[in-house]
């Protein structure tokens, strides 16, 4: 048996250097590696943002939530009527509930304001308290009915806060200059406090005011040492604790019995085997029927991607194998996706080299497994992608430029040879899976025509507030070959985007490019 295990790695330049140069460059490659993981490590990847949409009701909603990147934080809520022409809504109220308390224990409905300029938006901000899955209520009242429906997200703290050194110089003269009153008035108090008006104190009493002005600073000194302290470990809890991180995993491929398995192994202290039913690191739950999403996307040309579908080797969930697809040889990102029981879903991370294999002998483990390679359409207007099958998927991106953070309505429709509409059938439930990277892997989301939300966990929170007006209808689609999606690109770069279809029992795979400023 042989493997291959792929590590994160930094490429660095030889530098022959002293000792203490060695050193400090280690320390840099390992501070710039800590960065690269950072920016890796978010849920999808590096899209912390939620898009949906869905029906409330009568009335068709498209709900963005904008995390603050700090929790406990402010994140703005938009929700948008997109038929409100025929369904004029009256009063808009957001409420987001966490997995374990729901709508019971939830703060008090928001209400979301009319956007000035912009009649058909609503926007509200509400306090998210802690890092975990939240159900966000949004309900829509109108003349023509009403209704509510249910967006799971998650509150996902991105970023740590750091002391600017021009507001921690000012804060810290500020606090000398109180320190220094504070020990002045002790000094006087102890040396006057109790004289009569024009009386001189005496030696004793001076020694007394020293002795009382050196414990007031030592005393002082104690406390801002040990303020420090406490803020050394508040920071370090929150890095733990707080601030997001994905399960530790790696990624090998083995030889198995004339077989060729790819492992992801998590190896982190949070999964270790028992899972706590309180934690929103419980169980797993299926998503799409699958309890493990598997992307493999081939570096640096992104020409090669693999949708395949683990199954974890124990009830522990520790170890998911499955078998390598029929790719070429290289390197490959492996983009990894699970979700939990209390909603919270994550995208665990890795490279892998994947040894030359028999292509024309290797076979799908599941039925829903599918394998792309090839170039992407050249970027346009109506940018087309001719399939192998004489099929052509068309991205309708207009003349408009994409700018990282605004939310756009990503459009594409599927034809027949004919120029006829695509008949579509069901993959894994929906009418299409699009999958977006940033060409460096920095970022990397797995999007549905209902938006950037976890399926699983709307099934969960549907089953679970089923009485909710318009619940059902916010997760039902039907198998239409005109697909759009709402979405906002999180930071500029080059982008590839694939749509996946399935049609006549095969899927149907598109590879586009998109510059975003």
């Amino acid at each position: 048996m042989r493997a291959v295990v792929g590590e994160l790695a930094v490429p660095s330049a030889a530098v022959s250097t002293p000792l203490h140069h060695a050193t400090h460059w280690r320390r840099l490659r390992r501070a710039a590696s800590l960065v690269v993981l950072a920016m890796a490590s978010l849920a999808h990847v590096g899209s912390p943002d939620t898009f949906f949409v869905g029906n409330a009701g009568p009335f068709q909603i498209r709900v963005a939530t904008r995390l603050p990147g700090v929790i406990p934080g402010r994140g703005q809520v938009t929700v948008r009527v997109l038929n409100a022409a025929a369904h004029p809504p009256g009063v808009v109220t957001v409420r987001a509930g966490q997995w374990n308390v729901g709508i019971d224990g939830a703060p008090p409905p928001e209400t979301a304001r009319p956007v000035p300029g912009d009649a058909d938006l609503y926007a509200a901000e509400l306090w998210f308290m802690t890092p975990s899955s939240y159900v966000l209520f949004v309900s829509v009242n109108g003349r023509t009915g009403s209704g509510t429906a249910l967006v799971p997200m998650m509150a996902l703290a991105t970023s740590q806060g750091a002391l600017g050194p021009g507001l921690g110089v000012l804060l810290g003269a500020m606090g000398m200059f109180l320190v220094a009153g504070l020990v002045t008035i002790v000094g006087a108090a102890v040396r006057e406090s109790v004289l009569a008006p024009g009386v001189a104190p005496d030696s004793r009493r001076r020694r007394r005011s020293r002795i009382a002005m050196a414990a007031s600073a030592l005393l002082l000194g104690s406390a801002l040492l040990g303020g420090r302290l406490w803020w050394k470990v508040e920071a370090s809890a929150y890095r733990e604790s707080v601030l997001y991180r994905p399960f530790r995993s790696e990624v090998g491929v083995r030889e198995d019995h004339g077989r060729l398995r790819l492992t992801l192994s998590i190896r982190d202290p949070r999964w270790t085997g028992p899972h706590n039913p309180l934690s929103r690191y419980n169980t797993l739950t299926p998503d799409h029927g699958k309890l493990m999403h598997m992307f493999l996307i081939r570096s640096q040309s992104g020409d090669v991607l693999a949708h395949v579908h683990p199954t974890p080797r124990t009830p522990d969930a520790l170890d998911f194998d499955v078998d390598v697809p029929p790719v070429p040889a290289g390197r490959y990102a492996v983009f990894a996706d699970i979700v939990h029981e209390s909603g919270y879903a994550q995208t665990m991370t890795a490279p892998v080299d994947i040894p030359f294999t028999d292509r024309g002998s290797s076979r799908a483990g599941d039925p829903d497994d599918s394998w792309f390679e090839g170039a992407s359409a050249s970027e346009a207007a109506e940018a087309q992608f001719q399939c192998s099958d004489g099929s052509r998927i068309t991205w309708h991106r207009g003349t408009q430029a994409f700018d990282a953070q605004q939310e756009r309505t990503l459009m594409f429709s599927a034809r027949d040879e004919a120029g006829r509409p695509l008949a579509i059938e069901p993959y894994m439930g929906m009418a299409a899976h699009v999958l977006v990277m940033r060409d460096d892997g920095s970022v990397f989301v797995h999007l549905h025509p209902a938006g950037s939300i976890s399926m699983a966990a709307l099934q969960r929170f549907s089953a679970e507030w089923p009485d909710l007006a318009g619940v059902h209808a916010s997760h039902e689609h039907q198998m239409d070959s005109d697909i759009s999606i709402p979405f906002a690109f999180p930071t500029p770069g080059r982008y590839h985007v694939w749509v996946q279809m399935k049609h006549e029992g095969h899927v149907v795979t598109a590879a586009f490019d998109a510059a975003v400023r």
